[in-house]
Parts: structure tokens; C-alpha cells; sequence
């Protein structure tokens, strides 16, 4: 701690040579007064704008002239920011958090363009209504409180708001000694503290700073929330207030959301999904803040009329639980499931730097989350009583429903989003900024260091007698494995009109065997702690290491043995129904497949891997358990290995358990040649707040000789963080709060998609399109040096993420073997990067990027 109040929290971390540097304040939105809701979110986005020092685009250009990585949040209990950085360069963090804690000028100017982007946020945000609804519930919650209000803020509040608004709240609550910095990754602490002090030392705190605590009135009270939307899929959650995190019980609430919801094992899942099939869906978790927690139960509905008596079911389950207590089997397997997660937060350098910081915040424990196990103790069952007791009564629990809204009120929604643009319209449009983004000024006096070495890691291959390939590494860091198996055949695969099968094939294999039945197969997964995974062509599964032939066992029996029988049939068909509900309503997510019917038309490319309602509802038993044995094979298959695998002979206990496995081979498809993008207009009319806006077209393959050339450009253009041509567009015009995409998007065997993809008001759609346009046709004419170097660097020291977690270490291989790239492949990448040229890149650029060239889909209310 220095002499002004600044805690310095440093976790090393040495797999690769990255750091995560986070500056957390003890201050969020429920520090915020009468007339000023959203100001400290607000602030979170203005403190990127400059300082006296800095100009406003001076962060974003440092830190992508670094290969770095920058963002920031903010909570109702906390404002934090965060910067990615090869350990090279993380160093250059400090001078810039510590001129930012004091030195923020808020211009007004560029407060007018940052705050269309927060309202445009705002508008994103509603267009989420699983998230509007949890907030709904969060906000009935805690009436008196000031978790009552949104972080996000109102909008009346966020359009009068002036920069003397945010410098006071900024004065009072940025200071040292209301500050944690929390340093994790490839550092030596000493370096750290020295670092630290030199940066943060001579900022002035102030003493008399002091917290305003708040006070929750506690009643026994029951409170119904019901948001009516144009949505296919109703959603229902059931919520309790629990301790927060300043009580330090964790654990405990952990534990109880894995008995009760969390994982197929837990009672609910069993009871309403496995039993009585009433929901697609169920899981539970807690929204942990400082003062008080809420613990939510989720669910969906197979059926509208059945949510009533899904509700009672939920209460009965708890209120059972309430009078006998956990078994020593549940908590036996809610601490194995919590071991398992606390090895994988253990590789993850961002995360790790998170919870240090939020649980330093939230209960002054700076160690909290290494002695998290340490909850297993004697009293844990007494703990969680107690909590079930005080907290899980029916008298308290709240209820929220998303329901599809009728005809009539469809209207008036639509009538309320107009009179919605028009005012925003009329408030904003007198909110102009009149001068262009700043160019860099300290950006120029920082030196790019040469970057360490890194042994990337080398797979040993070998096959087993079945035709299997392994591709293994033994990584002893931790006592976990993982392992992903790959087939040949992927959701392409699937016949033209029975799209989908692969995908039902793949959720079917974890719905039990010959051998377990689906609750038998998830309570024996999750006793061990593992974690077992299956998606369109892929299984993958993590086990601490001294289980792993347990592990392999279980892999085995559901390749060989998977049981068709009629409920696991009927059960999956109505998974994957609501799941294509839930897709239709989401139009971020089914953007893509619109995208792919156009650029790859009858090219097996543009099959939906969800399939169709109608697809779906074809499927027979017999047809699925035939295409399981054509699929489900060895020949043509890898299986990717990692982690702590010393004690074992990997390749004898891989034969024995696997090399029985059989199955016929899966013939190489013969694919179209794909037609140039036609450009064209598409449009899908949604009632949504905001329209998805995307311009796409066709690129390149993966083994294509331009497709380097196009990924350097893609950080000049898309970026990896906020510095880039379509962000500083943003920046600019405050059109848009989120806007990104890639000029290789699905590039691999086959040709890629070019995809631009925002989210804009209707009332500003014409004006973005417009802008974009302009950004795309222009963006090869001129690319400076230092954007080049950049690009190039960003790219080079990228590589090493990719061997962060054993996880991705598999992957990795995986993608080698795929693309038969050689086993150095990535001990070259950066010297065979160095050798394109800009003139290179600007004619493969200029060959694909054109407006056009490029398809232009809108989604939302688009007549």
C-alpha cells in the first residue's frame, strides 16, 4: 500500500508471456445522486477521451502500438479499467491509468459524441430482453436502495448532463486512496511495487474521502414483474435476496446453486427437465453484488400455460431442501465442479485479475479467491442451512416473466419506439461535435521493445490401431487435463434437407448410453468434477488429472453406446426447438446464417446448424442412430491432449480405452465453387428497438496466399481493440456504440466472408450506412507505417494466446493438423508475417473490400 492510500495487489503468472494490468475504483452507480444516474458509467467512457497529457486518441494508440488490449466497466458497486499487454510492454500501463486518475480534461465536445454512443448503448442493451429482464428484476429488488436503479442510467438524466457533472463526481471518487491495482501475468513483483510507486506515488489523496453506506429494508414481500415483447420463446426467473459479498459465504451460495440448478445433475434439472419435461431450459446462479446478492432461478418453459406450475415446483424443490438440508453426495460434487473451475481461472490471467480485484473490493481480502476451496470446511453445511433458511422462503422469492407480447399491444410498442426516436433525435441532434477525432500526440514518444522468446509448445503424434490421431502435450502446471476430439464430418455435412442432423446427433450423445441413463451420465460427470462438452463435430472434456481413465472411460461408452431411446429423442427435439426459438429472436445471432444463404446460396456453407423448426420436427430414431454411426468415427477423426498426463502411458491407456472404437470412413465433400457476391439489399423486418446493420461479401480461403495480407489489415480496419478505422468512425459520429467485424470471417478449406456488423437506431440508420460505406471505400488508399508496424506487431505477439490454457493449447494443434501446417508453424509466423508488403496488402484489400462488391442486410423495423 503506498503512502497515499493506493493498494497494489501482484499475482505472477508465467505460462506466457502476457499481463493483465486492472485499476479498480471503489465507486459505481450506486454512488450516484438524485439527477445524475449514469454518470459513473459515463465517466468510465470519457476517461479514454485524454487528459491534459494525453489526446483523445493517444490510449487506443498506445495501446495498439504496444499489441495490447484496453476496455473498463462498471458496476452498481465498482468502476474498473483494464489494459492486455505482452509482458515487453506492460509497464507502459502505469503511466497511463495514474494520468488518467487525476487528468481527465471531459471536453465538452467530445462528451456530445461519447454520450450519442452510451444512448445508443442504452438502446442495445433494451434490445436484450433477458438482460431487460433480469434488470427489471434487480430494480423491484431492492426498492430504497440504490441497486433499485440501472447502471446504465435513464436517459433524461444521461441527456442532461454536462461536463462539470462529471468532473465533480470524477474529482471526488478518482482518487489513490479509493484505488486497487491488481497486476497478474508474467511480472516480478518487485518490479511491480517499484513501478507503481514511481507512477501513482506523488498523486495526492484525500483523507477525508469517506463511503456513504446505504441501508436495504428488509420485508417479507413477494413482487411479480412481466415484460411483454415480440419474442417466440417466454422466459420465467424466480429470485432470492442472499448475503452479498461482503459476507464472505461464497462458497456456500456456490454450492447451493449447484444442488439446486446449476448442471444436469442438480434437483431441478433432473425434476422439471429430465422427469417431467416442462422446460427446455433451467440453470440458477447469483448476481453477487457488494451489499446483497440475488439468486436467480431461470428457466423456459416448454409451454406458457405450464409456468405457474413450474413456479410451484421450483418453490416445493427449495422448500424441501430448506427442511432437510444437503447431502454429503451434493456437496461432495458441488466441491469437485468448484475445484475443476478453480484450476481453469488459475490459466486465465484477466479473470484471475478480476476476481482478486472485485473480492479485494468487495471484503478487503486480497488472497480470497486462493483460499476459495477452504469454504469446504465442518460448518459449510451450517452455513448453507442457515442461508436456505433466512433467504429461500416462498413469502420472498419474486417472479419475472418475458412473455410474447398480442397483436394490439405490438402496436403500441411500435407507436412508443417512434415517439422514443423522435426525441432522441431532438435532444442529440443539439449535441453536435463539429471537429474530428485528435490525432496521437504521446503515442509518438513511446519505443516498442523487442519481444521475449517463447517456446511454443510441439505436440507428439501418434495413432492408435482404430485410425485415430492423438496429438498430445503434457503441460504439468496444473493437475487438469483437457482434451478435444475432432471428426471429420462438421453441420455441413448434413443432407440439404434434413439441416440440423449433425447438431442433433451431437446433443443426443450426452443423453445417456447402454450403459447410464442421462441422469446416471451427469451425475457420474459431475461427481468427478469434469466438465464433458459436445457440439457439431466435437466432443471435448476437462478432468482433474488423477482421473482421467475414469474420464476416457466415459468417452468411450457415449462414442460406442449412445441411446436413441424415444424419451432422450423427444427430450433433445424439444431442446433444440427452443433453441431455434430463442436463435429467431436473437438478430444479432441469425444475422450470420441470413448472410451465408446469400454469399454461399446452394453452397453447403450456408446450412443452418440448428437446422429448421420443420427440419427438426422431421427427424425419425432410426435415421438419427444411422447417421451417429456414419459420423461418430475414428477415420479421419484427432483427438487433442493436454495437460498434466506425466504419470501416465498415454498411448497405451488411450489404446485400451479407445482403440475399440470402430466406424466406416467418412468420404471427402466435394464442394461448389462459390459465385462472387452479388451486391444487393436484404431485409428482415423484427420489432426491435435498434436494426442490426451489415455489409458482407466474399473473401478468401485460409490457405489462400492473400489471406495473411488480409489479416494484418484486419487490425488497421475491424481491430483488436479500440483503435482501428471502423472504432474511430465511432469515435467521430457517436452513431454507434458497438461496431466491428473481419475481412476473413470463416475464412478455412472453403472461401471466407468479408462482414462489417453494427447495431443502430432507425432514426440515424441512413446516416450510418452512409458512413460506412465511405469508411470501406477508403480504406485502402492510404495505410501509414506505424499502422502497418502495428498491425504487424499486434499480430506477431497474438500468437502466444493461443497456448494459454490447455484448452486452447488443443486447439491449436488441432488447427495445425488441419490446415497441414508443420509443427513450427508458429515459431515462423512472425518472420513470414514480416516479409508483406503495404503495397501487398492495399491491392489484396482492394480486391474484396468495396462497398460495391458487398451485400447490405438490415434486421429490425424495416417495411
Amino acid at each position: 500500500i503506498l503512502s497515499n492510500g493506493l493498494t497494489i495487489l501482484v499475482k505472477p503468472n508465467h505460462q506466457i508471456p502476457k499481463v493483465s494490468v486492472q485499476l479498480w475504483y471503489n465507486v459505481g452507480s450506486k454512488d450516484e445522486k438524485s439527477g445524475e444516474k449514469g454518470i459513473a458509467h459515463l465517466i468510465e467512457h470519457m476517461i479514454f477521451k485524454g487528459t491534459q497529457e494525453l489526446s483523445e486518441s493517444d490510449i487506443n494508440l498506445i495501446t495498439h502500438k504496444l499489441s495490447g488490449y484496453c476496455n473498463a466497466f462498471t458496476s452498481f458497486d465498482y468502476t474498473g479499467y483494464l489494459f492486455e499487454f505482452p509482458s515487453h510492454h506492460w509497464q507502459e500501463s502505469l503511466p497511463v491509468m495514474a494520468d488518467c486518475m487525476r487528468n481527465c480534461t471531459f471536453k465538452e465536445e467530445f462528451l456530445n459524441s461519447e454520450l450519442k454512443a452510451v444512448i445508443q448503448e442504452l438502446k442495445m442493451y433494451n434490445d436484450d430482453y433477458p438482460s431487460t429482464l433480469t434488470e427489471e428484476m434487480i430494480m423491484s429488488s431492492f426498492t430504497g436502495h440504490p441497486y433499485q436503479y440501472p447502471v446504465i442510467g435513464y436517459k433524461h438524466d444521461l441527456w442532461s448532463l454536462v461536463r462539470d457533472n462529471l468532473v465533480n463526481f470524477y474529482k471526488k471518487h478518482y482518487i489513490p486512496n479509493n484505488a486497487t491495482l491488481v497486476v497478474v501475468g508474467d511480472v516480478k513483483p518487485e518490479e511491480v511495487f517499484e513501478l507503481a510507486e514511481k507512477s501513482f506515488g506523488k498523486i495526492e489523496p484525500d483523507w477525508n474521502y469517506k463511503k456513504e453506506e446505504f441501508y436495504l429494508p428488509r420485508d417479507l414481500t413477494s413482487k411479480s414483474v412481466t415484460v411483454y415483447r415480440d419474442v417466440k420463446q417466454p422466459q420465467v426467473m424466480v429470485s432470492y435476496l442472499v448475503p452479498g459479498s461482503r459476507e464472505k459465504v461464497d462458497y456456500a451460495i456456490d454450492v447451493i446453486s449447484s444442488v439446486l440448478g446449476s448442471g444436469r445433475s442438480s434437483r431441478l434439472y433432473k425434476q422439471l427437465l429430465d422427469e417431467k419435461q416442462l422446460v427446455t431450459d433451467i440453470e440458477t446462479f447469483s448476481y453477487d453484488l457488494f451489499d446483497q446478492g440475488v439468486f436467480f432461478v431461470t428457466f423456459t418453459p416448454k409451454h406458457e400455460k405450464d409456468i405457474d406450475e413450474i413456479v410451484s415446483i421450483i418453490k416445493h424443490e427449495i422448500k424441501i431442501l430448506v427442511q432437510n438440508g444437503t447431502t454429503d453426495e451434493e456437496i461432495q460434487r458441488a466441491c469437485k465442479k468448484a475445484e475443476s473451475e478453480y484450476l481453469s481461472l488459475l490459466e486465465d490471467n484477466e479473470k484471475q485479475a478480476y476476481i482478486i480485484g472485485k473480492s479485494y473490493l468487495a471484503n478487503g481480502d486480497e488472497n480470497y479467491i486462493y483460499n476459495y476451496l477452504s469454504g469446504n470446511n465442518p460448518e459449510l453445511k451450517n452455513t448453507i442451512q442457515k442461508i436456505l433458511k433466512d433467504c429461500f422462503r416462498s413469502s420472498s422469492a419474486n417472479i419475472g416473466k418475458l412473455l410474447p407480447i398480442n397483436k394490439e399491444d405490438k402496436d403500441r410498442w411500435l407507436e412508443l419506439q417512434k415517439i422514443s426516436d423522435t426525441e432522441d433525435a431532438r435532444v442529440l441532434s443539439k449535441k453536435a461535435r463539429e471537429s474530428l477525432v485528435e490525432e496521437g500526440l504521446k503515442v509518438h514518444e513511446i519505443q516498442i521493445k523487442e519481444q521475449k522468446d517463447f517456446k511454443f509448445p510441439k505436440y507428439e503424434v501418434f495413432h492408435l490401431s482404430n485410425g485415430l490421431e492423438v496429438l498430445a502435450y503434457d503441460n504439468p502446471g496444473l493437475p487438469k487435463i483437457d482434451m478435444i476430439l475432432e471428426f471429420k464430418s462438421k453441420y455441413f455435412y448434413d443432407p440439404e434437407e434434413k439441416q440440423g442432423l449433425t447438431n442433433f446427433v451431437s446433443a443426443i450423445l450426452l443423453e445417456g448410453t447402454n450403459k447410464f441413463t442421462s441422469t446416471e451420465l451427469s451425475d457420474i460427470v459431475e461427481s468427478y468434477g469434469m466438465s464433458l462438452d459436445s457440439s457439431p463435430g466435437y466432443v471435448s472434456m476437462g478432468t482433474l488429472s488423477q482421473d482421467l481413465p475414469k474420464g476416457l472411460d466415459i468417452l468411450s461408452d457415449i462414442l460406442v453406446n449412445s441411446n436413441f431411446n424415444e424419451e432422450s429423442f423427444e427430450k433433445v427435439k424439444e431442446l433444440i426447438t427452443s433453441d431455434l426459438k430463442h436463435y429467431w429472436d436473437s438478430p444479432s445471432q441469425f444475422a450470420d446464417y441470413l448472410i451465408r444463404q446469400q454469399i454461399y446460396k446452394n453452397h453447403p456453407y450456408s446450412k443452418n446448424v440448428l437446422g429448421s423448426l420443420e427440419s427438426v420436427a422431421s427427424f425419425t430414431q432410426d435415421e438419427l442412430m444411422e447417421y451417429y454411426k456414419k459420423i461418430i468415427t475414428p477415420q479421419g477423426a484427432r483427438l487433442a491432449i493436454v495437460g498434466d498426463l506425466s504419470k501416465y502411458n498415454l498411448h497405451e491407456l488411450l489404446e485400451e480405452k479407445l482403440g475399440t472404437w470402430q466406424g466406416p470412413k467418412v468420404e471427402s465433400m466435394e464442394f461448389p465453387i462459390v459465385e462472387p457476391t452479388i451486391s444487393n439489399e436484404v431485409n428482415h423486418y423484427i420489432t426491435r428497438d435498434q436494426v442490426v446493420l451489415c455489409f458482407a461479401g466474399l473473401t478468401v480461403k485460409r490457405t489462400d496466399a492473400d489471406y495473411d495480407k488480409l489479416l494484418l489489415f484486419d487490425q488497421i480496419f475491424c481491430g483488436g481493440s479500440m483503435s482501428s478505422r471502423l472504432f474511430e468512425l465511432r469515435e467521430q459520429s457517436g452513431l454507434f456504440y458497438t461496431i466491428g467485424g473481419s475481412l476473413i470471417t470463416r475464412a478455412e478449406h472453403q472461401p471466407g466472408m468479408v462482414i462489417i456488423k453494427t447495431i443502430v437506431s432507425l432514426d440515424r440508420l441512413e446516416e450510418a450506412e452512409q458512413k460506412i460505406k465511405e469508411t470501406i471505400d477508403i480504406a485502402h488508399h492510404d495505410i501509414t507505417p506505424e499502422e502497418f508496424e502495428a498491425a504487424h506487431n499486434a499480430v506477431a505477439n497474438s500468437l502466444v494466446d493461443n497456448f494459454e490454457t490447455n484448452n486452447k493449447i488443443a486447439s491449436a494443434f488441432l488447427f495445425l493438423r488441419r490446415y497441414d501446417y508443420p509443427v513450427d508453424f508458429f515459431d515462423k509466423r512472425a518472420e513470414q508475417l514480416s516479409k508483406i508488403t503495404v503495397d501487398e496488402v492495399k491491392q489484396s484489400v482492394k480486391n474484396i473490400l468495396s462497398s460495391k462488391k458487398l451485400l447490405k442486410l438490415r434486421i429490425g423495423r424495416i417495411q
